[in-house]
């Protein structure tokens, strides 16, 4: 596990960059955490019909602050457990829907027109699909349903373990990070036990294919100086910076950046 927080930038062997920015879902950074250097396009983990969740999270928002949150706490299970956490946490932003470093950088994208990259395929793709289905065999297996069942002793004993993996928060920025790094790395583990280690590999090296050909789009016009950014939940870098280093054939998957005016 790694809590730790400069980015990890991912150098290709045939050109260009891959920066992986540690974020923490639905927690807004401070300004002295946002990235600062030049970046050429973005990858996102996230499928192409992701952006407009975010238009609808943003819309009910709009009508009821707050409501996105609450309805997550809601709904239990992993994802709430850690919502709810987050709420006693101080000094910083937390609970914001659409998740902000994400929706932020992907309007950045939009605004200077930026090529983005959706690492995660679209449900059109058959094997994407099938892993998909997979998974869901995996986490809905008599075990690991019982698992979830258990979810609360799981997560005070995955969180105090967690202990040994927070890092001090960088100069200037509040030291509510550093719980809020303990409770997503503690998710984020629990989430993986719900799939497998062999569908979780299979989805990462999927993903760094998409980024690679992602990349590939960038150096056309950049050559190797081309940078991708790549907003990431903190503890996932190392999965994908690892699937990276396998240097997975690269796949198509860019689509070319649309003015804000075209997306609403």
């Amino acid at each position: 596990m790694d809590l730790s927080w400069p980015d990890i930038h991912w150098e290709d062997p045939d050109g260009g960059t891959i920066v992986l920015h540690g974020t923490l879902p639905t927690v807004v950074y401070p300004l002295s955490m946002r990235p600062r250097f030049t970046w050429h396009g973005l990858g996102l983990l996230v499928t192409s019909e992701e952006p407009e969740v975010w238009q609808g999270e943003e819309e009910a928002e709009l009508e009821d602050s707050g409501i996105n949150l609450d309805s997550a706490i809601l709904g239990g299970g992993i994802d709430g457990y850690y919502l709810e956490m987050l709420t006693y946490v101080e000094d910083i932003q937390i609970g914001k829907f659409p998740d902000p470093e994400p929706r932020r950088l992907h309007k950045s994208a939009l605004k200077h027109g930026r090529l983005i990259t959706f690492a995660e395929p679209d449900l059109s793709d058959e094997n994407w699909v099938d892993h998909l289905e997979n998974e869901a065999k995996v986490m809905t297996s008599p075990r690991k349903l019982l698992g979830m069942a258990l979810i609360g002793r799981k997560w005070r004993k995955r969180l105090k373990s967690m202990r040994k993996y927070v890092v001090t928060q960088p100069d200037k920025a509040p030291d509510g990070l550093q719980a809020a790094s303990s409770l997503c790395g503690t998710w984020w583990s629990l989430l993986q036990d719900r799939s497998s280690a062999e569908l979780n590999l299979n989805r990462d090296q999927r993903f760094a294919a998409r980024l690679r050909g992602g990349l590939a789009s960038l150096r056309q016009e950049f050559g190797d100086d081309a940078v991708m950014l790549v907003p990431i939940i903190l503890p996932w870098r190392k999965g994908i910076q690892n699937a990276l280093e396998e240097l997975p054939e690269a796949e198509a998957s860019s689509v070319s950046a649309q003015s804000e005016d075209e997306e609403e």
